[in-house]
């Protein structure tokens, strides 16, 4: 038995470019106007809250800006090379061959861009700073969930121990 709260809002979004691989085959470049949704489990504390929704929506945005207007790629993906050189980066597949500026770039731990991989991005960042903060209501804290939305309907989302 426990608490559940959700934090949904409209500046909970982020716009990015990105392309998968699957099968053999790649993605052609594309982007998403992406939703995000966060979900405490818990049980309430001493003031009789779960967690302070002011405290988790600013996290919220900080992650998301951090994405918004940029290409995200994989880095552990095993069939993408990538080779940066300046302030480029050169990213291979089979025969493609993309060149981004670095600074429009978000290199993400992941296997692929995909919806299910940024929900687990961005659960694992937002549990750590959750836990940064320290605040003694986390002590009370079981489980985070984070859903990432491409378009309306179609959303993945990644569930975490505390």
């Amino acid at each position: 038995m426990g608490y559940r709260v959700r934090v949904y809002k409209e500046n909970f979004d982020f716009s990015a470019g990105h392309f998968i691989t699957m099968s053999g085959r790649c993605e052609s470049l594309h982007g998403h106007n992406y939703r995000v949704e966060v979900m405490l489990e818990g049980e309430n504390g001493a003031d009789a809250f779960l967690y302070n929704f002011s405290e988790l929506k600013p996290l919220v945005r900080l992650e998301c800006n951090v994405l918004n207007h940029k290409m995200l790629l994989a880095l552990n993906n095993p069939h993408m090379r990538y080779n940066m050189s300046g302030e480029e980066i050169e990213v291979l597949y089979q025969n493609r061959r993309y060149v981004f500026p670095l600074a429009e770039v978000v290199l993400l731990p992941v296997i692929n861009t995909t919806a299910e991989e940024l929900a687990r991005y961005l659960t694992g960042c937002l549990r750590k700073r959750i836990l940064e903060l320290n605040h003694p209501e986390t002590k009370l804290l079981h489980a985070i969930e984070v859903g990432v939305e491409e378009q309306p309907g179609q959303a993945a989302y990644y569930f975490e121990p505390f």
